[in-house]
């Protein structure tokens, strides 16, 4: 028994201490398997980690999740909210790509709307969102003013907008863009225009059936529709009275203030410069009742320097010269398109116009020239006009 003990133990010993077998089937399942469990769970932690990335992406584009409420404090002026810290984002509609040579001018030289998109002249397109239906756009120094019926945001180059008014449609710009001016009941807010927002520098009290139309250095011009326009003094404010023979009052270009006027003892309209009497726009020069002119401001508007009016028509946009026009002269040179877009200055000397398929740049020479329209554009386009200071400085 002794020695039957004394085999196995010297059996066992000897198979535990030998080598293991070269070709050993077994271990190298075993070691496959292995492999394989390694190998799976380096992919389910890169899985994991997508999914995660994914998941958080989705909750900020939504706007939801578990992230703290980031708005911060906000100011108001009667009721119009104004984003100071958080603003909305738009950001670009295409990646922020640097476009070719040919697609960073068109030829245009302003910013065009199409639809809820703003395509500007360096080639890139913008959200113009949280307004509803776009109505109206401008181009300012410091980025874009553009409101829907009831609310006005505005659009900073990068690509981010925010509120400056809401629930009303009141309001104008100054001609050089830096100020703007929005009415709440019986009250017009002045305020300056930057990439931080708006900030209002003064306020002025008009009629409640008024709205302003346009803004000065020194005075808000008002009309109500009815009694025609009269102004109000900025830092000396007084009851207006409304001249019912002024019928319309362009956007000041130049030092004078240029409006139309009721032909006296006739139904034609006539090119006006105007003068402030007391609370009251009078006429100082009058001319151009033979021109046939339409009435209103809508189809038309001066030059920076307010020498040339441009005018939409059934069949033409006529440029008529203002300063000869009110010292006795006639000027008047036909951009001969049956325009569907309003015409808008992009200087001194050339008019830009256009319908649904193209584009017309008309000059104050008599020249003109047909250029395409970038491609994608919807035909319900606008051009944008472009506030600028004139280059004399006035």
């Amino acid at each position: 028994m002794i020695m039957l003990e004394d085999s196995l133990r010297e059996m066992f010993t000897a198979k535990v201490e030998a080598p293991p077998v070269a070709d050993d089937p077994a271990g190298a399942v075993i070691r496959r398997g292995r492999s394989a469990r390694r190998r799976r769970a380096v992919g389910s932690s890169f899985a994991v980690a997508a999914a995660l990335v994914l998941v958080i992406a989705g909750v900020t584009t939504l706007g939801g999740g578990w992230f703290p409420d980031r708005t911060g404090p906000s100011s108001s002026v009667a009721g119009f909210s104004v984003d100071s810290v958080d603003p909305f984002s738009t950001a670009p509609v295409d990646p922020p790509v640097d476009p070719p040579v040919a697609g960073r001018n068109t030829g245009i030289g302003l910013d065009i709307r199409s639809g809820d998109q703003l395509w500007t002249t360096d080639g890139r397109r913008l959200s113009l969102t949280g307004v509803g239906e776009v109505t109206r756009v401008y181009r300012v120094p410091a980025g874009w003013v553009y409101a829907g019926t009831s609310k006005v945001r505005f659009l900073r180059p990068d690509g981010s907008s925010l509120s400056l008014s809401g629930e009303d449609d009141r309001w104008v710009l100054s001609a050089d863009g830096n100020e703007f001016a929005f009415q709440i009941d019986t009250t017009v807010y002045i305020a300056e225009v930057t990439t931080a927002g708006m900030a209002v520098v003064g306020d002025v009290p008009v009629p409640a059936d008024s709205w302003p139309v346009a803004l000065t250095a020194d005075r808000v011009v008002i009309s109500d529709g009815r009694h025609g326009y009269g102004f109000v003094n900025r830092t000396r404010p007084a009851e207006p009275t409304r001249n019912a023979d002024v019928t319309a009052v362009y956007a000041p270009g130049g030092a004078d203030l240029v409006g139309l006027v009721r032909e006296e003892n006739g139904t034609r309209h006539c090119l006006a410069t105007l003068a402030p009497d007391g609370g009251k726009l009078l006429p100082v020069r009058v001319g151009g009742c033979a021109l046939g002119l339409g009435g209103t401001a809508a189809d038309g508007g001066l030059t920076p320097d307010g020498r040339w009016l441009a005018e939409r028509r059934t069949a033409d946009v006529a440029l008529i010269d203002v300063g000869r026009t009110l010292n006795g002269g006639t000027q008047l040179i036909s951009c001969p398109v049956a325009s569907t877009v309003t015409p808008v200055w992009t200087d001194d000397h050339t008019v830009v116009t256009g319908d649904e398929g193209r584009v017309v740049r008309c000059r104050t020479d008599g020249t003109e020239e047909e250029v395409p329209l970038p491609d994608g554009v919807q035909e319900s386009w606008q051009l944008v006009p472009r506030l600028i200071v004139p280059a004399d400085g006035r």
